[in-house]
């Protein structure tokens, strides 16, 4: 009764060892490597019982076949594996998961993903065929409004990103989204104190009065009204309780839904859904650390030009945590309360407006952080007269290349120099495909002709359109040049609320005094013209020689050039790769041809030595060139994978 589970392991060793060796493979894979040797013993099995009809009984004798059998479907099935494979796959690294807890975790995905699915299906999301027509974006809108407010969540804070963000997917889209921007629901009341209580420890002793009721709620925090024991008002921002894990849980699935959108639904392309949810995830998870919002507030107030009409207020540093963030409290309320503006004049709150928005294109084009979400939400006017700016958990930055980039985008707008701008895309961007310059000019022509406004008003919707045309193109633009169009728009919607009809260019023409770019000022353009001459600074010691050798040779007659393809070691490496696996590829195929030629005749011969050894050969050479085709193939697609 040993003997069989004996041999069985021993072909399944013995299989496993051979068909790595065999197609070359030393590392990895070996996942791939079990479920081949399975499924190739599966294989033998099958055989076995068709050729003798008792597999199981079979003796000794037919080990030598059992195992020629199992090793043979074994690297067949893993050349097949290693073909369905994403070959561009890079292998995780491999940890020992807690059982009960990926189980657990799994389960819930799963269930998650279940349930989102089932919303979206029967919200019509996957029926809806595009954004094209009259009311295409406004059907598909509903649709996204329906999954997102029944799905709940994180959902929700992405339909409210997108209600924002009109300029990328599209005001119909964006207008339908709007009804879930009061969708928060406050977290359990002890729960949420609970997490204050773990965080600052007793209550009591860190506050003299405290607001158990929350004044603001969100998807990730909710905040409240509290006074310290010195007696300064605060805003007190607590973490929601679990929401670390709800939400990288809901980041997974949003994920998979956007691939599985983007396979099946052309306006999920269009819009460019995986790309929207990759940058909303990772803008999400840096707000779960509080710590890294108030470092950006702390920055941004101390970068403020006392003399404008703004404050932002302090951060209280010794009672901030990772999941609590305490803050001074400015009296005052939101820009869009209503008649918030009544008893302020036109001047006035045109200043009020050249305020922020030299606010923010100082740290844009300075290097700094950037506030990334200024809408009229986060912007207070106080009653004496000074606007407030709060919520600094989404930021954005630019290096200094993508600063010059934005600022020759900008110039090209100002002066309607469609290739200007053009250029400035390719050099930040990355192209995709090629690109049909003269008919991308074309389009970027017709933008600028409505981008201004009479009155050289510039109109915002120019903005979002830009980024639009550079994607249809096939221009992929950083997501840091991305942000930094969203809020742009943002921004704009801001300064209109603040001041209708207000005259952006003029704006930042009255603002250029305070804006400083990295070209804005003698000094760091000399910085940037000198960094520049240091990098050429070996080329520049090296040009009169070397000017000097060629007006030699030229006055001799003697110039020559020559272009070399293969001038690199690298270059001629791969190419006698190629051509070595071609040539295996025809010997293998050849032979195969001519082993089943000879295992034909020897079939329909009369079963002399002849035909025995046309048979022996036929099948020594029908194996061998097998091997050769599968392992050719198995390598190829390993050396497709990063390394």
């Amino acid at each position: 009764m040993l003997i069989l589970p004996l041999i069985t392991l021993g072909i399944v060793l013995l299989s496993g060892f051979l068909i790595r060796r065999l197609l070359g493979i030393r590392k990895g894979r070996w996942g791939a490597t079990a479920l081949a040797v399975i499924l190739g013993q599966s294989g033998t099995i099958g055989i076995l019982q068709f050729i003798t009809g008792d597999a199981i009984g079979v003796g000794p004798e037919w080990l030598p076949l059992g195992l020629t059998l199992a090793v043979t479907l074994s690297m067949l099935a893993l050349t097949l594996i290693e073909l369905v494979a994403r070959p561009d796959a890079r292998p995780r690294p491999f940890r020992i998961p807690h059982p009960v807890r990926e189980v657990r975790g799994s389960i819930e995905r799963s269930n998650r993903y279940a349930q989102v699915s089932a919303i979206a299906i029967r919200s019509g999301l996957l029926g809806v065929t595009g954004i094209d027509g009259p009311d295409g974006g406004s059907r598909l809108g509903r649709a996204l409004a329906t999954t997102f407010e029944q799905s709940g969540g994180l959902f929700v804070k992405l339909g409210q990103a997108m209600a924002s963000q009109p300029q990328l997917v599209t005001p119909a889209i964006a207008h339908e989204l709007t009804r879930l921007q009061d969708q928060a629901a406050p977290a359990d009341p002890e729960a949420a104190l609970q997490v204050l209580a773990d965080e600052l420890g007793p209550l009591d002793a860190v506050f003299r009065t405290f607001s158990a009721e929350p004044v603001a709620t969100a998807s990730i925090g909710q905040t409240y009204f509290a006074e310290l024991l010195d007696g300064r008002p605060v805003i007190v921002k607590v973490q929601r309780p679990g929401i670390r894990r709800s939400l990288e849980r809901d980041l997974d699935i949003l994920a998979r839904l956007a691939e599985m959108l983007e396979r099946r639904a052309v306006w999920a392309r269009t819009l460019g859904i995986k790309e929207l949810t990759a940058g909303f995830a990772e803008a999400t998870r840096e707000e779960l650390d509080f710590r890294l919002e108030a470092a950006n507030c702390e920055a941004a107030r101390a970068s403020l030009d006392a003399e404008l009409p703004m404050v932002i207020p302090g951060i209280v540093s010794e009672f901030t945590t990772s999941r609590v963030l305490v803050q001074e409290r400015i009296p005052g309320g939101s820009i869009r309360t209503p008649a918030i503006f009544d008893d302020i004049t036109p001047r006035r709150r045109r200043e009020l407006a050249d305020a922020l928005l030299s606010v923010m294109i100082k740290d844009m084009l300075g290097g700094a952080k950037f506030h990334a979400d200024p809408h009229a939400g986060n912007v207070f006017l106080q009653p004496d007269g000074r606007l407030g700016l709060i919520d600094f958990g989404a930021t954005g930055r630019l290096n200094r290349f993508e600063q010059a980039g934005v600022l020759d985008l900008f110039q090209g707008l100002q002066r309607e120099n469609p290739a200007l701008m053009r250029s400035a895309a390719l050099r930040l961007g990355a192209a995709t495909t090629r690109v049909d310059t003269e008919a991308l000019d074309r389009d970027l022509a017709q933008l600028l002709t409505r981008a201004i406004l009479p009155g050289d008003r510039l109109n915002p919707a120019a903005i979002g359109e830009i980024v639009f045309v550079f994607r249809d193109y096939g221009i992929s633009l950083p997501r840091s040049i991305t942000a930094l169009f969203r809020t742009l728009y943002t921004t704009i919607g801001t300064l209109e609320v603040i001041s209708p009809d207000y005259d952006l260019i003029g704006g930042i023409a009255r603002c250029s005094d305070v804006i400083e770019s990295p070209f804005s000022s003698p000094s760091s353009l000399r910085d940037f013209a000198q960094d520049q001459v240091l990098a050429l600074a070996p080329v520049l010691g090296r040009l009169p020689g070397d000017l000097d050798d060629v007006l030699r040779s030229l006055g001799k007659g003697e110039l020559r050039t020559r272009v070399s393809l293969l001038s690199e070691p690298e270059d001629v490496r791969v190419l006698w790769s190629m051509l070595n696996r071609a040539l295996l590829v025809v010997v293998g195929a050849v032979g195969l041809i001519a082993s089943a030629i000879l295992l034909a005749a020897q079939a329909g011969g009369s079963g002399d030595d002849g035909s025995v050894v046309l048979g022996f050969v036929g099948g020594i050479g029908f194996a061998f060139s097998s091997l050769l085709l599968l392992r050719t193939i198995v390598q190829t697609l390993r050396d497709r994978q990063p390394s």
